[in-house]
């Protein structure tokens, strides 16, 4: 078809054979509901999503119930532990507490014993020192039996019974002299005796012995101390 190139040519009539398919247009009002209805309306295809594979699914549902399995197995854990802990407290927390309790007792106790030992250690110790001083006295001063011999004495001349003294002889050598002059009965007897140590003596008197000798005057004094410790006999030191 040969279309005129003069665009007021708008009047010319188009030949059937030049027409193609064409269709009947009607005017209407505007905003005619009728014409709106006829108009079909354009829609988008829209293509529906791809269904998701059963792996997939089953993937997802396995890592689902497994976070719930593990959430419910931590809880009911901690539940348990909570309970197993309350027990503890309420039944083996006071037994062990008891079992403190009596290993307390017995380290006091045992404290106790410690310092009683240690006291009686010390308690030794000065006697121990206490015997080292009598003998250096002894052996520094002969005179120091003299209290010795006097109280044994007086206990005997009230009854005014005869008596024997024993001393060792150099004691009797040097206190004979003043021991005569403070008691001058003749019924005292003074005798040397090889058996009687140094800073010891002997009273004897109708059958009775006063004991003047240093080993058992020791064990007199200690045992008011609650101690058994015997003199043991050793050298005399000099001073």
């Amino acid at each position: 078809m040969t279309v005129s190139s003069n665009p007021r040519n708008f009047a010319r009539f188009i030949p059937s054979e030049e027409v193609g398919t064409v269709s009947q247009w009607q005017f209407g009002l505007v905003g005619d509901p009728l014409r709106a209805a006829s108009v079909p309306e354009l829609t988008a295809d829209i293509e529906p999503e791809p269904e998701e594979p059963v792996e997939a699914r089953l993937a997802r549902a396995w890592d689902e119930g497994y976070a719930a399995g593990f959430a419910q197995g931590e809880a009911q854990a901690t539940e348990e532990g909570n309970r197993r802990l309350d027990d503890f407290v309420q039944n083996q927390g006071v037994e062990a507490a008891r079992h403190l309790a009596a290993l307390a007792i017995g380290l006091d106790g045992r404290l106790r014993q410690a310092e009683q030992d240690i006291a009686r250690q010390v308690l030794r110790l000065a006697c121990d020192l206490a015997r080292q001083v009598v003998r250096r006295e002894l052996a520094s001063d002969p005179e120091a039996v003299l209290p010795v011999v006097r109280e044994a004495l007086g206990m005997l001349v009230m009854d005014g019974k005869p008596a024997v003294v024993k001393l060792h002889a150099e004691d009797l050598a040097l206190l004979q002299a003043p021991l005569r002059d403070e008691f001058p009965s003749p019924a005292l007897h003074w005798v040397a005796d090889a058996a009687v140590a140094r800073g010891d003596c002997l009273v004897e008197s109708g059958g009775s012995v006063i004991d003047g000798r240093i080993a058992r005057r020791w064990e007199r004094a200690v045992a008011k101390l609650g101690l058994d410790d015997a003199w043991a006999p050793g050298e005399e030191e000099a001073p």
